[in-house]
């Protein structure tokens, strides 16, 4: 495509502590201008948390978007002015409880570049342990555990783990383990 989309105006909705809702119009040579709606929210990390033997952290917790319970892998947004593998020690710890000897940066994705501006990293804790009692944000109530890793693709696979961004963090470690996403049992 020739020529780049420019913002010829903007104007801010609201603004929230996870996010600032914008209009913008855009226009690009011979087209005529469009409003787009934009949410701008910092990068966001998550963590596959790594026990010695093989087991993933898990947790548990309300999402009001879907209301209801979801099964995911620890994470959060990254404050300002901290870096990404900051926020991925600090999430893992503050949501879980548990500790990792080292962080590994597996990836990055755009959550869904179509109307968010940020990135979501994933990081891989190695030999996590349990080492502090959690200290969730308030309104957050989650529930820890521990599960094989070879049981993700089922977990995957049955629904029972269906967040976008974790099966995402999934692809990332299978990837970067040497291989493609691991065969997963059918319903």
């Amino acid at each position: 495509m020739d020529g780049e989309w420019k913002i010829i105006a903007s104007r801010k909705i609201a603004e929230t502590t996870i996010f600032t809702l914008e209009a913008r119009t855009s226009q690009r040579d011979g087209h005529p201008p469009m409003e787009c709606y934009i949410l701008d929210a910092p990068d966001w990390v998550n963590i596959i948390a790594l026990t010695e033997d093989e087991h993933v952290v898990l947790i548990e917790q309300f999402r009001h978007g879907t209301r209801r319970m979801t099964w995911e892998i620890p994470g959060g947004a990254v404050d300002p002015g901290e870096s990404p593998r900051d926020a991925a020690a600090r999430e893992l710890l503050e949501e879980t409880g548990y500790t990792a000897d080292e962080f590994i940066w597996l990836g990055m994705v755009r959550p869904n570049p179509a109307f968010l501006t940020n990135a979501c990293h994933t990081f891989l804790g190695r030999s996590a342990r349990r080492t502090h009692r959690p200290s969730p944000d308030p309104g957050e109530e989650i529930r820890t555990w521990e599960a094989p890793l070879e049981d993700i693709p089922r977990l995957i696979a049955e629904g029972r783990i269906d967040h976008a961004l974790v099966i995402a963090a999934f692809q990332w470690y299978w990837l970067k383990r040497g291989g493609g996403t691991p065969t997963a049992v059918s319903r």
